[in-house]
């Protein structure tokens, strides 16, 4: 640091009040009448709370929030790790290491320096990130921010749930008959079609290759197949739809209307979603048992999905229902009624 008649230097860089500069590791920054140096020589970590790196600081080690964001406007020679929260670098942040957030969003300023790698596992979407609203750096956890972003999350799954709900039963006001079919096939074999779907699943990647090898075939792999896969996947969700609606909704029975089950077979199933999502609004530890319930969630509509593809699959789309039972042989079963007498 030089100071002289053209003013303050440091590493041969002059500097104005206000600015900063990072010289051998240690934050050092002009202020009125004054040369501020501010450094961390261990790491920086905080459990259940937010870790913050202002930009005239600088951690000699890694910057960790458990439960928690992280946002650096500072300097971070090590890593910076979020778990359960995101990770905002601001316009003046560098991080030397990693920038990983786990459960959240690792977002960038372009002005912004991470030489490590940017990692997001489990990537919640912005509204796990308080910090980042409408591309600007906020004070974080503070009202309304986090919440709002959150509750517009809850108010997408809800619009996507009732979008579904009317696509069901538009499907069985067209194709009564067929969902009525593969619900009941889907209520005999669950299992056998839930294998038959997954085989399906499975192989409709390579099919859908094999299709794409030839110009002709390009739009039967690109288009036609996928187009066939969405209408087979909606008719099959409607279908077990039905039958949870009858399971729960009817009691077993058919007391109810068919748009009645189907509404409440539907829901059921989204219903795990909707609370993963009001489980998330507060954050913190709720935010965790949230994505739990959202992985449980996921893990109930795969399976009414798959058990749904494989009964379409073996229903012919719905053109079959179920078998008819072989008549009885001469001799057994209930005798058959006799004839009435004739008039005298």
């Amino acid at each position: 640091i030089r100071i002289d008649d053209e003013g303050i230097k440091v590493d041969r860089q002059r500097m104005e009040p206000g600015e900063g500069v990072v010289v051998g590791g240690d934050s050092i920054s002009v202020g009125s009448g004054a040369i501020r140096v501010h450094a961390s020589d261990k790491d920086l970590v905080r459990f259940g709370d937010d870790v913050i790196v202002n930009e005239d600081e600088i951690v000699h080690g890694d910057a960790v929030a458990i439960l928690g964001s992280v946002v650096v406007n500072g300097a971070v020679e090590g890593d910076a790790v979020a778990v359960g929260g995101g990770l905002t670098v601001g316009p003046k942040g560098r991080i030397d290491g990693d920038g990983v957030a786990v459960g959240g969003g690792v977002y960038k300023d372009p002005g912004a320096v991470i030489r490590g790698q940017m990692v997001s596992i489990g990537k919640g979407g912005k509204w796990m990130t308080n910090e980042h609203v409408m591309g600007r750096f906020a004070h974080p956890n503070r009202f309304p921010f986090g919440v709002f972003t959150r509750v517009g999350r809850l108010f997408l799954l809800i619009v996507w749930t009732l979008l579904i709900i009317l696509l069901g039963l538009v499907a069985v006001a067209i194709a009564r008959r067929p969902v009525e079919n593969v619900c009941a096939r889907a209520k005999k074999e669950a299992f056998k079609m839930g294998l038959i779907g997954l085989l399906a699943e499975i192989l409709i990647a390579p099919v859908i290759v094999l299709f794409c090898v030839t110009i002709i075939g390009i739009p039967i792999g690109v288009i036609a197949i996928p187009l066939v896969l969405a209408l087979a996947m909606l008719l099959g969700y409607t279908g077990v739809g039905l039958a949870v609606g009858d399971r729960f909704a009817n009691g077993g029975g058919t007391g109810r209307s068919i748009y009645w089950s189907i509404a409440v077979g539907i829901l059921i199933l989204q219903a795990l979603w909707i609370i993963s999502a009001l489980v998330r609004l507060p954050g913190g530890i709720l935010g965790a048992i949230g994505w739990v319930i959202a992985f449980i969630a996921w893990a109930v509509i795969y399976v009414a999905v798959t058990v749904g593809l494989g009964s379409v699959i073996m229903t012919r789309f719905g053109t079959r229902g179920p078998r008819a039972a072989a008549p009885a042989p001469a001799g057994f079963g209930p005798a058959s009624p006799m004839p009435p007498a004739p008039p005298a």
